[in-house]
């Protein structure tokens, strides 16, 4: 899972960054194109930083929501748009069984939401990503 990874990644660069400095609360943007499944990633943050200077940190993560915009015709759209547009392309053969249910194959290639993304309005691929792919510290509060 790259949810550990990641909360590693966090941890060692706050401790690093910031040495013995008492810290307080620890602000990270994660894009909702991460594709990270944020209880885990919570949960890694509470384990990894009891192994560091961080052990009550509060750790805030902030979801940043996902939007799109046509560079043809000018469309804005959001994830849930995104998501059902790739429903309509997507088959279900290419669907994966998890757990007793369908999961579609951007769950595990989260790129592919980009990758596959069509113009709600016009069609064409020639999309920008506004916002969506995140990922960093924003803030930190020290004592």
């Amino acid at each position: 899972m790259h949810e550990w990874a990641v909360a590693e990644s966090i941890v060692n660069t706050i401790s690093k960054s910031f040495g013995e400095r008492k810290i307080l609360e620890v602000n990270v943007k994660i894009g909702e194109l991460r594709g990270l499944n944020f209880e885990v990633l919570k949960d890694a943050l509470k384990i990894l930083s009891k192994e560091s200077n961080l052990e009550n940190v509060k750790f805030n993560l902030l979801i940043c929501k996902a939007t799109f915009k046509c560079l043809n015709c000018g469309e804005e759209w959001n994830m849930r748009k995104a998501l059902k547009i790739l429903k309509e392309i997507l088959q279900e053969d290419y669907y994966v069984e998890e757990e007793d249910e369908l999961e579609p194959p951007t769950h595990f290639i989260p790129g592919l939401i980009v990758g596959l993304q069509r113009c709600p309005r016009c069609g064409r691929m020639d999309i920008d990503v506004r916002s969506g792919r995140e990922l960093e510290i924003s803030g930190v509060v020290v004592e």
